[in-house]
């Protein structure tokens, strides 16, 4: 269902990911974890191209580019395969909660107002922000924003949801509420790949992790084999350490 092969990313003469080959199935729940400034969130970002890498091949459904000859048309097929949750959040701030889902499938998939709305709405009933539709995103909290993000990506119609560390910026207050709403997914075997610190969240939702260090991944396997009998020594040095209790 996803395939990426040989993909590496270089800022100038920085080479920031290297070679990174990995596969998911359709379904799966894929946590990239990792110490900070490895290349996950570029690794990510360059999966639907708001990063172009270097060279590699990217398949996504039907989509598939190369870096060496990637034209416009495969860029934006690849693209619509995918969609985002920022950290961040990212939405626009001068349209409402439901004014932010639905943009997306007016602008891309040119569907009529009327049905844009009435889907952006039954989406974000489904997260829990039914009470929010006209509010503004300077109105919500942060872990209100992060779910009227996730429910933009929801509504993006794509292969996979895409989420580059969704609790990062949230108060402690608000991380459960994201985290509810990411494990509803994955019980509706929604396909994602997840860059997170949130160890105990990776262990309990992830049908594999992934393990990246120094721009490449050091070792990939199912939980149980990661955060209990890791292979590599790196590994088990970076989980004791990001498993320890504070």
């Amino acid at each position: 269902m996803i395939k990426v092969s040989q993909l590496s990313k270089k800022f100038g003469d920085l080479t920031v990911l290297k070679q990174i080959c990995f596969e998911v199935q359709q379904g799966e729940i894929v946590v990239i974890i990792g110490p900070s400034g490895t290349g996950k969130s570029t690794l990510l970002r360059c999966l639907n191209y708001l990063e172009a890498p270097t060279t590699g091949q990217i398949t996504i459904g039907p989509a598939e580019v190369d870096a060496s000859h990637a034209s416009n048309k495969h860029i934006h097929q690849l693209r619509k395969q995918s969609s985002f949750v920022f950290q961040n959040y990212a939405l626009f701030a001068n349209k409402t909660a439901l004014e932010n889902v639905a943009e997306g499938l007016m602008t891309v998939w040119r569907e009529p107002k009327a049905q844009a709305m009435a889907t952006s709405q039954a989406i974000l009933e489904k997260v829990g922000l039914g009470d929010k539709l006209g509010q503004y995103p300077a109105q919500l909290s942060g872990g209100q924003q992060q779910r009227v993000g996730i429910a933009r990506a929801m509504a993006a119609k794509g292969e996979v949801i895409l989420f580059d560390e969704p609790t990062s910026a949230l108060d402690p207050e608000w991380v459960e509420e994201v985290l509810a709403v990411m494990q509803q997914l994955a019980q509706e075997k929604q396909t994602m790949i997840v860059v997170t610190h949130e160890m105990q969240f990776a262990r309990e939702i992830a049908d594999k992790v992934i393990f990246m260090e120094g721009g490449v991944i050091v070792e990939q396997g199912p939980p149980e084999q990661i955060f209990e009998q890791p292979q590599s020594e790196r590994t088990k040095a970076f989980v004791s350490r990001a498993t320890k209790p504070l």
